[in-house]
């Protein structure tokens, strides 16, 4: 038998699944120059790196998710996607993004919640921290492994995780940090883009938020987030596809009007 050109780069056809641990197999693939502002008729922002980054889709509850991101430190991330061209794929990560999502926070906690505990994770740049606290938001921390790496201590009331989820190659292992910081009434409150059985059917490489470049590598289905509240012994509730709420009964008092019951 001829020898296989492609072994040193092979894929295996399955992996495991990061949240459920069932059998997966490849869904797609993308270049790692795929960018979130590649859609549409425009040239891409970057040319083709040649590095083929493989996506698998779990049959069981729904994670999409690639290997080629296991074996990085927060320094190849740093270096390779959040780096000084990250901005040119995600314009609104500077300025946009905090001042909306602040705003979502000010109308969760609404009058007379100022001084909650609140841990921003995956602050960022930090500028809804800062918004926030310039509206009286006194007790409100950062934490970014990559640009605000130092640990915060204790426990929060609030802890807000707006477009991060996607960005980790291990889901479970952000998982158990966070609930790590989570009051016993906390609430984590967390944005992300849900991936559906119509994104998977019409192939994931065909769907913009599957983008590399912009450190997207990890997506959920409804399914997934039940599965993960689940497994930490929390319940899962939303406002709609992309903003998510965990958290345990009894919950804190700012969110009970809000929570199912």
């Amino acid at each position: 038998m001829a020898p296989n050109p492609f072994a040193s780069h092979a894929v295996p056809p399955t992996a495991d699944c990061k949240c459920c641990g069932e059998l997966s197999p490849i869904a797609g693939v993308v270049d790692f120059s795929r960018s979130c502002q590649d859609a549409g008729s425009g040239p891409a922002l970057e040319p083709y790196s040649g590095q083929a980054i493989y996506y698998y889709g779990c049959p069981r509850c729904g994670f999409v998710f690639t290997k080629a991101f296991d074996h990085w430190s927060a320094e190849d991330f740093a270096a390779h996607i959040y780096n000084e061209n990250y901005f040119l794929h995600d314009p609104e990560y500077a300025e946009t993004r905090p001042q909306y999502i602040s705003g979502w926070v000010e109308s969760l906690l609404g009058d007379g919640a100022r001084d909650v505990r609140i841990l921003d994770y995956g602050s960022g740049a930090g500028k809804m921290v800062e918004i926030l606290r310039a509206r009286g938001f006194s007790a409100i921390e950062a934490y970014d492994p990559i640009s605000s790496p130092h640990r915060p201590s204790g426990t929060f009331s609030l802890i807000t995780c707006f477009e991060v989820i996607e960005h980790t190659p291990d889901p479970m292992g952000l998982m158990k940090d966070i609930v790590a910081y989570l009051a016993a009434d906390g609430v984590v409150y967390f944005s992300t883009g849900l991936c559906t059985p119509d994104i998977l059917a019409a192939g994931i490489a065909n769907w913009s938020y599957c983008a590399p470049r912009n450190g997207h590598i990890s997506f959920y289905s409804r399914d997934t987030l039940f599965h993960l509240a689940r497994e930490f012994g929390l319940n899962h509730a939303w406002f709609d596809d992309g903003r998510h709420l965990f958290f345990r009964y009894p919950a804190a008092a700012f969110i009970q009007r809000l929570l199912p019951t």
